[in-house]
């Protein structure tokens, strides 16, 4: 017998994870009070058909506890166990989902019990069913006979009419957390005499995405021997990405752009897909982002690198070397300033440090900043160039880091009857701006800048196809376009600087 069949759940309180679920059914049997229909639904593996089954034991059983727990000892319970109680009829709607097999259920289903007090009908995946036979197996719910209970699971509720849905009580099945999943493994494993270290349950319990059963038939998998080891579990799984994924963000951390490129290099060397890898990164990324949420540094800081990695992520399908999407987002990350929220480079960096301290030192010390008065004073109408004048200015008032880091694409290019036209080179960051919540931060800058209200118009870059005279950097313009971060590039992939 496969572990995931022996360790079934067979009465209340072995049913873990749904705790709103057994609370109810379990006072409502106590009361004699249970609905004669109930509608399941949820992830797979997360214990639908269990507590069905644990249901139809209940309102049968003939030694029932007070506490309504059947006793899995009597005749009615020994029969459910083992799956021939003639009056607890499963019927899987992927198989018999016509009009047919419930006209034919509405025809048995006036008939008294056989062996125990009520029938129970447990309709598995019941968002299968036809139209025509929905329709069917309404006027039954209806008005079921007194002896008839209804229990429907459903991993889709909704593809379920609304009509069957509201004749029924309906139980929303959560996905089983990761500790209570490995709290149930590390049961399994010592009543199996399995040696299993933490680390391998853990990744399992991951893997798993709530569905206990899932989790169950992975530990049956992986313990063959005896032995579950972390090693073996990635291994087997073709799990070793997530190892890459988590020594690859400890570098980003650490700004260590070659060794996160040497990770990119030995993932793909290895034969693991190079966008499956960004997916498990992104996935990550908001693992992190939830744990710390409470760290505004360091939400700010994970943030900035889901922009980086989910820009990529759309690019390495079309890249014609697939890995360079990913290398040029590690140099962006690496370039990524916890403090502020924004791509700069050490030397701009230390620029703003110095500015921040000149201005500090400047003012007298009994002297208060007034941070509501608007940075431009203005006697007449606002324009386009006092806009690209104060640009910065704005940028440095938006208080969400990813939000002005998103910004900070945007070039303004017309101001009319208070309206500010905004092009974008990346329609992603631009679809950051657009959204309403992430505007107002940006409507409050320009406000707080030029103590003015204004409208944005959002509009895509066109692209030039015609051809431009060449022009010759001078020195500063070098400067401009970020000397740093180019020579940073050629440092990651060895090249000699100029």
């Amino acid at each position: 017998m496969s572990l995931y069949l022996k360790y079934r759940p067979l009465d209340f309180k072995n049913l873990v994870g749904q705790n709103h679920a057994v609370t109810t059914i379990r006072n409502a049997i106590k009361r004699e009070s249970l609905t004669h229909a109930y509608l399941f639904s949820g992830p797979r593996g997360t214990g639908k058909t269990s507590l069905a089954r644990i249901v139809a034991k209940a309102l049968n059983c003939l030694q029932r506890g007070v506490d309504g727990e059947p006793c899995n000892e009597c005749s009615i319970c020994t029969s459910v166990n083992e799956g021939r109680l003639v009056d607890m009829i499963e019927i899987d709607a992927a198989s018999n989902r016509g009009v047919d097999e419930i006209r034919d259920l509405r025809e048995k289903i006036v008939f008294a019990p056989n062996q125990a007090r009520t029938k129970v009908y447990i309709i598995d995946e019941v968002h299968m069913l036809t139209k025509e036979a929905f329709n069917a197996l309404l006027k039954t719910l209806e008005e079921p006979p007194s002896h008839a209970y209804f229990i429907l699971a459903t991993t889709e509720p909704h593809k379920i009419p609304e009509t069957i849905i509201s004749r029924c009580q309906q139980f929303n099945f959560k996905r089983i957390s990761q500790d209570v999943i490995m709290e149930r493994l590390k049961y399994i494993a010592d009543q199996e005499h399995i040696e299993a270290d933490t680390e391998a349950l853990s990744m399992i319990a991951r893997i798993a995405n709530g569905g206990l059963r899932d989790a169950i038939g992975l530990f049956e998998q992986m313990a063959m021997d005896g032995v579950i080891n972390y090693k073996r579990v990635a291994e087997n799984l073709g799990l070793n990405s997530m190892i890459f994924v988590e020594k690859f963000f400890q570098n980003l951390l650490e700004r260590k752009a070659l060794k996160a490129i040497e990770i990119i290099n030995q993932v793909n060397a290895q034969g693991y897909n190079l966008y499956q890898f960004i997916n498990e990164l992104i996935a990550y990324l908001r693992e992190q982002m939830l744990i710390n949420i409470e760290k505004s540094i360091e939400t700010a800081t994970i943030i900035g690198f889901i922009d980086i990695f989910s820009e990529a992520k759309l690019q390495t399908n079309q890249a014609l070397i697939p890995q360079l999407p990913l290398e040029v987002a590690v140099i962006k990350a690496c370039k990524f300033d916890i403090a502020e929220g924004e791509v700069i480079t050490k030397k701009e960096k230390e620029k703003k440090d110095e500015k921040k301290h000149v201005s500090t030192e400047a003012k007298p010390s009994g002297e208060k900043a007034e941070s509501k008065k608007p940075a431009v004073e203005r006697t007449s109408e606002l324009t386009l160039g006092e806009i690209k004048e104060n640009w910065q200015r704005v940028i440095d008032n938006i208080e969400t880091p990813f939000i002005r880091m998103s910004f900070i694409d945007g070039d303004p290019v017309k101001y009319e009857e208070g309206a500010l036209h905004i092009v974008f080179n990346s329609s992603t960051l631009m679809d950051k701006i657009s959204k309403t919540s992430n505007q107002s931060d940006v409507l409050k800058a320009f406000e707080t800048v030029f103590d003015s209200k204004i409208r944005l118009k959002l509009d895509l870059k066109k692209v030039n196809l015609n051809p431009i005279n060449p022009k010759k950097p001078d020195a500063k313009d070098d400067k401009k376009d970020g000397s740093s971060v180019i020579n940073m590039a050629k440092e990651v992939f060895g090249m000699k600087s100029d």
